[in-house]
């Protein structure tokens, strides 16, 4: 009778501990899952804001559209001003092209050739949101006027429920309430809220 004690506690003993193990390490799996999800939604977010940054460069707006975005992307041209011949410190740059010592050249250059060539997926999977079942990120475009003069802005946003909904128990661990966003409606300022 005593050994079979000795072994039903030895079990007891055994489960708690797995426990007490589990239900410390459940914050820290979470973790990882969050970092690694975030990690690729915050690359998507910084790949929309250089191609916001393209579109107002050359357009002078931003797009509030992640379809016209991307159509951007694929068929429009920026502009590179190539410059031949050098200053002398004795002019300022204006006065040397005019004298003709230093020459403008312009060349158009695709957008596709020039921005995102780290991307290793299709450019078409850019307004998704990773982990996101198919959701597409929320992306605004406007104008604000500071002083008297109007700027652009652009906010693209993803809410947790989003890329964080099937996980267990997210509400509990989350703790980056608002999502992740980058851009703003309300200040022209083009960081995201992870920086």
């Amino acid at each position: 009778m005593k050994t079979a004690i000795q072994i039903a506690l030895t079990i007891v003993i055994l489960a708690l501990a797995y426990f007490v193990y589990d239900s410390v390490m459940e914050p820290v799996r979470f973790r990882q899952v969050v970092e690694q999800r975030e990690a690729e939604i915050i690359q998507n977010l910084k790949d929309i804001r250089e191609v916001q940054r393209s579109h107002r460069s050359r357009h002078q707006r931003f797009t509030g559209d992640l379809d016209s975005l991307i159509m951007f992307y694929n068929v429009d041209s920026l502009a590179l001003v190539r410059a031949i011949g050098s200053v002398p410190d004795t002019l300022t740059e204006s006065e040397a092209v005019r004298l003709g010592i230093v020459e403008r050249d312009t060349i158009w250059i695709a957008v596709k050739d020039s921005l995102l060539r780290h991307m290793d997926k299709p450019i078409d999977s850019l307004p998704y949101v990773p982990y996101g079942g198919g959701e597409r990120f929320d992306m605004q475009a406007g104008k604000i006027e500071r002083g008297l003069v109007e700027l652009p802005v652009f906010e693209a946003s993803v809410q947790p429920f989003v890329y964080m909904g099937d996980l267990d128990n997210w509400r509990v661990y989350y703790t980056r309430e608002e999502g992740l966003r980058v851009g703003s409606m309300q200040e022209a300022v083009l960081d995201g809220n992870w920086e």
